[in-house]
């Protein structure tokens, strides 16, 4: 019987914890290392949410909705834009001129561009 070796995660800001003894398993989805330490993906964006609220009106909860589906767009490139949205919280209306805006300032990439 071959023995497996379990592989563990604990976010530094909300101690939630995530195990996995499968091979191939670099991380949990959505996981990141911020600043030497592991963060969640709920913690993560909660982040993106404080950080983009400047106001509790109608334009900063615009400046959030921008934040989160930027931060979505960046973490998942590939998903489309519904699945950004559902993210998000948001319509895919509102992610496609985001996902335009990254790529004109090339912080995501155009999948149809000539190399």
């Amino acid at each position: 019987m071959a023995s497996t070796e379990t592989r563990e995660w604990t976010c530094a800001d909300c101690g939630v914890v995530a195990r996995f003894d499968r091979p191939g398993v670099e991380k949990p989805d959505g996981w990141a290392k911020d600043g030497g330490q592991w963060r969640c993906l709920g913690c993560r964006r909660e982040k993106v949410i404080t950080d983009a609220m400047t106001t509790p009106d109608d334009a900063g909860r615009a400046a959030t909705r921008h934040a989160i589906a930027e931060f979505e767009l960046l973490r998942d490139p590939d998903a489309s834009d519904g699945q950004v949205a559902k993210r998000a919280k948001t319509s895919p209306a509102i992610i496609r001129p985001i996902r335009a805006e990254l790529r004109a300032s090339g912080r995501l990439p155009d999948p149809d561009a000539t190399d």
